[in-house]
């Protein structure tokens, strides 16, 4: 008697029934952290921008807007991975940029769903419009 080996297709219609399963719940996931881990090199470069915002202001007692004062190739700066763009203004109300600055990070690509982030001299920090980064 001859044994044929293989699967059957009803085996591998399983297979590919399970496979697709788990895509579909391992892909959002990905997607998720891909986003968090963009956000967080978005906040790092806020942070990096704002130290050195701080190092200008010490020196010329006020902010700036213009990033090439503070070494930086272009304004807006645009983040190592692209997925930020940053730009600086000044506080809203009646604050001039001897007393605040105001930076932003505009989502660009594929982060774009994941709203702004800004942060000002004052401390304050907000990611699409709330207050927090997280």
């Amino acid at each position: 008697m001859k044994y044929q080996h293989g699967f059957t297709l009803m085996e591998l219609m399983i297979t590919v029934v399970i496979v697709g399963i788990l895509s579909s719940i391992a892909i959002p996931q990905y997607q998720s952290y891909l986003l968090k881990s963009y956000r967080s090199e978005g906040m790092t470069e806020l942070l990096d921008i704002m130290r050195s915002q701080e190092n200008y202001f010490s020196n010329s007692y006020t902010y700036t807007i213009d990033f090439t004062h503070l070494g930086r190739a272009t304004t807006p700066y645009i983040t190592t991975s692209g997925k930020y763009s940053i730009s600086a203004a000044t506080c809203s109300g009646s604050l001039d940029l001897t007393q605040c600055v105001f930076l932003t990070a505009s989502p660009l690509g594929s982060q774009i769903s994941d709203g702004p982030l800004t942060l000002d001299s004052q401390g304050n920090k907000t990611r699409n419009g709330v207050n927090r980064w997280k």
